[in-house]
C-alpha cells in the first residue's frame, strides 16, 4: 500500500473537535503548501478562503446553531421570529450536552463547524493577479472571454476549484496526525450574526481543522456509499 492511500484512508470526516488548538504556523504552512500544489485552469483562481482561528469561538457558536439537521430543521431555517432562534439555541445547548429530554431524530447539529479553525470557501468573481493584469493575455481581452464562459455563469467552475482546494488539505492535515471535517449544512438568520455566514454571499463549503475529541460519542451512521459498479462503467 502507498503513502498516499494510507493518508486517505486515514482522513475522515469527524464532529467533535477537541478545545485544544493547533499551532497557528502548522496550519498556515499546510494551506500555504495547498495553495502552491494545487493545480488551477489556466492560473486563474475563481475562490477565496477566509480562515477563523481559535478566537472566533462564540461566532462558531452561533455558527453552530444554524447548522441544524433533523427534523425540525424546516421549522427554523426560515423563520423570522426571534423567539424561535432562542428555542434553537436552547436545544444547541442541549444536544451538545447529552440532554437526554431532546426527542431522538428531531435534532441534530453539524459541531465540525466549531473547530479551532474554520475554513470558508467563497466566491471570488473576476480576480485577477497583478501579474495577470499587466499580461498581454489581459491587456487582449482574453480574460472576459475566461470570466464571461458558460462554466463561470454557471458558478461550477469556483466549486471545483474550492473542493480540489478543500479534499487536498484534508490530506495533507491528515498527514499531521490533524482532522479536517467538511460541512455544508448551514443557514443565515439575521438574529444569529456571524461573519462566516453572510447573507447573500456563495459559499461552496466549510472545512474545520483541528484534534478530534476521542471522548465524544459519536451517533451510528448508515452505510449509503454506492457500489463501484453503479458509478465505474468500463467501456
Amino acid at each position: 500500500m502507498s503513502y498516499l492511500t494510507d493518508i486517505m484512508k486515514k482522513r475522515q470526516n469527524i464532529q467533535f473537535f477537541k478545545e485544544e488548538a493547533p499551532d497557528k504556523k502548522v496550519i498556515d504552512d499546510i494551506l500555504r503548501e495547498a495553495h502552491d500544489l494545487i493545480p488551477h485552469k489556466n492560473n486563474f483562481w475563481h475562490y477565496k478562503i477566509r480562515v477563523y482561528g481559535p478566537e472566533h469561538k462564540e461566532e462558531k457558536r452561533q455558527l453552530g446553531i444554524s447548522s441544524l439537521g433533523g427534523t425540525k430543521k424546516d421549522e427554523y431555517r426560515a423563520t423570522t421570529d426571534e423567539q424561535k432562534i432562542k428555542e434553537l439555541e436552547e436545544a444547541y445547548e442541549k444536544w451538545m450536552n447529552r440532554d437526554s429530554s431532546l426527542r431522538k431524530g428531531e435534532y441534530f447539529f453539524n459541531a465540525q463547524v466549531t473547530a479551532p479553525y474554520l475554513l470558508v470557501y467563497t466566491h471570488q468573481e473576476r480576480f485577477l493577479t497583478e501579474h495577470q493584469q499587466e499580461s498581454a493575455y489581459y491587456q487582449k481581452g482574453f480574460t472576459n472571454k475566461i470570466f464571461n464562459s458558460t462554466a463561470k455563469k454557471k458558478g461550477t467552475d469556483w466549486k471545483i476549484q474550492a473542493g480540489m482546494h478543500g479534499i487536498t488539505t484534508a490530506y495533507m492535515c491528515a498527514e499531521k496526525d490533524l482532522y479536517a471535517s467538511f460541512c455544508k449544512c448551514y443557514f443565515y438568520n439575521k438574529f444569529l450574526p456571524n461573519d462566516m455566514r453572510r447573507e447573500h454571499e456563495k459559499t461552496a463549503f466549510m472545512l474545520g481543522i483541528g484534534y478530534r475529541d476521542e471522548d465524544l460519542p459519536y451517533y451510528p451512521s448508515f452505510n449509503l456509499k454506492a457500489l463501484y459498479e453503479e458509478i465505474v462503467e468500463w467501456q
